[in-house]
């Protein structure tokens, strides 16, 4: 027998009782019992079934694992009868039988002489399956710790062992599946690389394998990336897409339209990555090939479009630019995919009501991903893969299906101030928000069509997508490491969104996100600017940059925080965490920058009301408290530079300024100073005679290069308002370091337009103070005026050489009458 004091022993051996045998004699001990009550019975048992208390007795009372083993065979059929359907009942059997008792017998894998093949382990199995419906069962430390025996069952299906006892695996599968059920035990089942073993046995086609694939669509639609984050996930990914693919592109019967679904699940549950190379895409696009050039049915044709659509979200659009056949193939394959989405969507938004349309919104959606990613590629080269023809008949499908989303939105509108709670259904809203979201992709790259239409229905959309962002500002906000996080520990890879949802409340997406680069647009155009303006866009952009920034200031810190515990294994978070936290800091990083760049369009078309608005004061204080804190360097230092410059323009143009007392205005001033320095010099070139631009610049120039000239001009009108200014710089050093690095340039090692705005700016500094002209001659200003012909700086200092004369000349005159005055005044001595 098993020492109850050991669980470690394993079950004798030498037990050959015939299961037979075992029954009766379960039988036999349940008659001993009489049915009164014994006085050990607790009161907490006194509502359970005469034949659940016996068959508890019976279990309680069991001296040796024998004779508990033999009770077992009853629990089966009592826990299906309608004496144990209470869960609590259910609940005392189990704790009658011991979760440590089915813990050995599940290890188990010893037999006794004339039973079968893991008897014990079967029994076991055959008992847990009994209460899958129980979560806190299912769900017990013993019963997922003993997982990794689980998944070896299934793993193994095909070993003749199991030959007699099939009834073991279904039974293991049914365990299975309702641990995974649960949050807990899904969190189990793949850190103990479950998917693994499901993926081997769909690739090997190992028996059961169907319950196999059911159960690993179930857990990868709802935990998603974080399945595949095992050392060997993508081997895993790429072996079960290389196996489903392969049947895809072979198949000719109903089982390759199924397989679209499946194949869908597999691929959205990735991460986002880029499968150009992989071995399997090919045959995905021989499978989507002969669905969409054959005559097929709607009902066919779906599943295949939300498989298009499933890879683009994951991956890109490429895939749908390069097959393997020649580039009129590749453009047919191509604008094929992207004229059914159009139809698809001219049909559904002209034809059908907004109740109608939700009853296909998931194919919808799909076409919108087809048609956003399609709209990307619009200025992209690899458009040049299609001719003139197929590019005129690409522009022509986007603008129908545009013109019928912009009447759908519009439409909407109206209904709107009619039914007010016409999107209160959080799914219809959802698709709003989708169809928002693909328009504002449209409205990021056109700049020219249909624009009175999109004038009509800008405030519509405008108020929506600000409505989505406060609905979900602060859930969001409370979600932040150190801000109000009762549990960021039970933080997931799907972001704070999937936080929110787990604990019940429903967020629709922030749809303004979407609509910011289409917002560059159309605050430079006067029509629509003034309807913009008229909506507050500057108070919407303000309140979201802080928002933005709080997500971002979050993460960061939090990241340094993990940055710095990274050795120690007990405080570092997992790794989808921080992946997480990751994506949510590039993501803000993304949306301040063009929030910057909308509110410098504003500030540079709007001098009057810039002039005045209290917002934009606002605005320059946060820049001024906020930019310090940033490293000008590395992946920030685009959003580094629009914070610096948009702040210069406010300081420019509104007239409240900040005290040149106030210490957060000489760090923003410093930090400004800093990123204009910072993006040149002559140390890194060959011969230090050539000007260039630095290397932290080096990878991000090209969204640098504008903000640089604009900050170096803005910086010289500056001077001219804030002029305690000039004297910073001069005692920075900047100034000076100009000259000389100048002084070292030969003439041909700097671009002309570079040497302009340096120009321009020392012009700025020497008529702003007479002081400068002394300090930049001792530099050598006049030899480098000469060999780099710098005119315009040279009349400069000479006039500042007049003036400065002229001033000296007053000062004499104006101290020699003075002397005189006071002469005149005294009297004289005898």
């Amino acid at each position: 027998m098993i020492d109850e004091a050991d669980p470690d022993k394993k079950l004798i051996p030498t037990m050959t009782t015939s299961l037979t045998t075992m029954a009766n004699a379960s039988d036999q001990s349940l008659a001993g019992f009489s049915n009164t009550p014994s006085e050990t019975t607790s009161e907490s048992k006194s509502h359970l079934a005469e034949p659940v208390k016996k068959c508890i007795k019976v279990l309680e009372q069991a001296e040796t694992d024998t004779e508990k083993f033999a009770a077992l065979f009853l629990v089966p059929k009592l826990v299906k009868g309608a004496d144990c359907c209470d869960k609590r009942a259910r609940l005392h059997l189990v704790e009658a039988i011991g979760y440590s008792f089915l813990a050995r017998m599940l290890r188990s894998k010893d037999t006794p002489d004339g039973c079968s093949p893991r008897m014990y382990q079967s029994v076991a199995l055959s008992v847990l399956s009994c209460f899958v419906a129980d979560e806190e069962i299912m769900t017990n430390a013993s019963v997922l710790f003993n997982l990794p025996e689980l998944l070896n069952i299934i793993g193994d299906a095909d070993n003749p062992i199991f030959e007699d006892n099939l009834l073991l695996i279904n039974d293991a599968y049914q365990v299975i599946m309702a641990i995974v059920s649960t949050p807990k035990g899904r969190q189990a089942f793949i850190s103990n690389r479950g998917i693994h073993f499901l993926c081997e046995i769909n690739v090997k086609q190992t028996f059961q394998c169907e319950d196999a694939l059911k159960l690993l669509l179930n857990i990868l639609t709802i935990e998603g990336h974080k399945c595949w984050a095992y050392h060997s996930g993508p081997e895993d990914f790429n072996n079960l897409l290389m196996k489903f693919c392969r049947e895809f592109s072979i198949l000719h019967d109903d089982q390759k339209f199924d397989l679209c679904d499946v194949i869908r699940t597999i691929i959205r549950s990735f991460p986002k990555s880029n499968f150009d190379d992989e071995t399997w895409l090919p045959l995905l696009q021989k499978g989507l090939h002969d669905i969409l050039f054959s005559k097929i049915t709607k009902r066919q044709r779906d599943p295949a479009m939300q498989l298009v659509a499933s890879v683009i979200e994951v991956s890109d659009f490429e895939w749908c630019l390069t097959d393997n056949a020649e580039t009129q193939e590749r453009g047919r394959f191509f604008l094929i995919i992207l004229n059914l989405a159009t139809i698809e969507v001219i049909m559904h938004l002209e034809e059908q009501s907004l109740d109608e349309i939700m009853e296909n919104s998931e194919l919808l959606v799909s076409c919108y991903y087809i048609i956003e990613s399609a709209v990307s590629y619009m200025a992209s080269d690899r458009l040049l893969l299609l001719d003139q023809r197929q590019r005129g008949q690409l522009y022509t499908a986007l603008k129908n299906g545009f013109t019928s989303i912009l009447g759908f939105l519009q439409e909407l509108s109206i209904t709107l101030k009619e039914h007010t709670h016409h999107l209160e259904n959080h799914q219809k809203k959802y698709f709003v928000c989708a169809t928002i979201r693909i328009l504002g992709a449209w409205l990021s790259e056109e700049t020219m069509a249909m624009r009175e239409e999109v004038y009509e229905i800008l405030p519509f959309i405008l108020t929506l997508s600000n409505e989505t962002f406060e609905s979900q500002k602060l859930a969001k906000l409370s979600m932040l490491p150190g801000r109000g996080s009762t549990d960021f520990s039970d933080f997931t890879e799907a972001s704070s969104t999937t936080m929110m949802q787990k604990q019940g409340k429903q967020v629709t997406p922030d749809t303004l996100r979407f609509l910011l680069p289409a917002l560059c647009h159309l605050i430079a155009e006067e029509k629509s600017r003034q309807i913009l303006l008229d909506m507050k866009i500057q108070e919407i952009l303000y309140t979201y940059l802080s928002y933005h920034w709080t997500i971002f200031d979050s993460y960061k810190k939090w990241l340094d925080e993990q940055a710095e515990a990274e050795d120690d294994a007990d405080v570092a978070e997992p790794f989808y965490m921080i992946d997480n936290a990751k994506f949510e800091m590039v993501n803000s990083k993304y949306a301040m920058t063009t929030i910057c760049n909308i509110l410098m369009n504003l500030v540079v078309l709007e001098n009057k009301f810039v002039e005045e608005g209290h917002i934009f004061f606002h605005l320059l204080k946060f820049i001024m408290n906020t930019l310090p804190s940033l490293e000008n360097n590395g992946e920030v230092l685009v959003l580094y530079g629009n914070l610096a410059v948009l702040g210069l323009l406010i300081l420019q143009k509104h007239t409240r300024r900040p005290k040149s007392t106030d210490y957060s205005i000489f760090r923003y001033i410093q930090a400004v100073v800093r990123f204009l320095w910072d993006a040149h010099n002559c140390e890194e070139a060959r011969e230090e005679e050539e000007l260039v631009v630095s290397t932290p610049y080096i990878e991000h120039w090209n969204d640098l290069i504008d903000l640089w000239y604009l900050g170096m001009q803005v910086l010289s009108n500056v001077l001219g308002v804030v002029p305690w200014v000039i004297d910073f710089i001069v005692d920075s050093g900047w100034a000076q370091e100009i000259v000389r690095t100048l002084g070292k340039v030969r003439t041909t090692g700097i671009e002309r337009g570079t040497l302009s705005a340096f120009e321009d700016f020392l012009c700025a500094l020497v008529r702003g103070s007479p002081d400068v002209n002394e300090v930049l001659k001792d530099n050598g200003v006049i030899t480098v005026c000469q060999n780099h012909q710098l005119k315009d700086l040279a009349t400069a200092l000479a006039q500042s050489d007049v003036a400065r004369k002229k001033k000296i000349s007053i000062e004499k005159k104006e101290a020699l009458e003075k002397k005189n005055t006071q002469e005149k005044k005294e009297p004289k001595k005898e």
